[in-house]
């Protein structure tokens, strides 16, 4: 179910969460894709293309991210942002060019692989935390009943191609698919 909302809380900063069904948690071959479109799109580094255009080289915003939820029946990606009321409308174009950038052309080879190799880093290093990979292998069995080792997980994401990425992002940000609530 699609919406458009925008609410006036007469606050300074706005919040503004653009998002979209995504694929289950058992949908694997799009679930990975999913993982790593959003990351590239607004992950916890400083290099997304999100974070890159809209903070770093703009300046527009206080905060992007992109997250994606996985349930056992659906799944959500959200885009979200905290900028001033005068950026929100840049902003909001900046996303959806850069979506319709991700669904228009392929990542090429090289961008690919670099993007790859930083979901697989990050992996690397949230497993260096006990909580962490036991929350996750917690998470595992409940879900799959087995745990999946960094190398089956690594090659889950090197299998992921330019195409596959640019369809989930076809599939995820369809028009008529996304919605979006912005407090002012």
């Amino acid at each position: 179910m699609q919406f458009d909302k925008t609410i006036d809380k007469r606050n300074h900063e706005v919040n503004a969460v653009v998002g979209a069904v995504a694929p289950s948690l058992y949908d694997e071959r799009e679930r990975i894709a999913a993982v790593l479109l959003a990351n590239i799109l607004g992950g916890p580094a400083s290099n997304s293309l999100l974070n890159n255009l809209l903070r770093e080289k703009n300046g527009w915003v206080y905060n992007v991210e992109c997250s994606y939820t996985q349930y056992s029946d659906s799944g959500i990606m959200a885009i979200s942002i905290g900028c001033d009321k005068a950026n929100l409308d840049k902003c909001l174009d900046a996303i959806y060019k850069t979506i319709a950038k991700m669904q228009d052309q392929p990542l090429s080879p090289a961008k690919l692989k670099a993007a790859k190799k930083q979901l697989i880093g990050q992996l690397a290093i949230s497993s260096e935390s006990g909580e962490t990979q036991c929350l996750a292998m917690g998470k595992s069995l409940l879900a799959f009943g087995k745990i999946s080792s960094f190398q089956e997980d690594r090659a889950r994401i090197e299998a992921v191609t330019a195409q596959e990425l640019q369809e989930t992002a076809r599939s995820i940000f369809a028009p008529g698919k996304i919605s979006k609530l912005v407090y002012l």
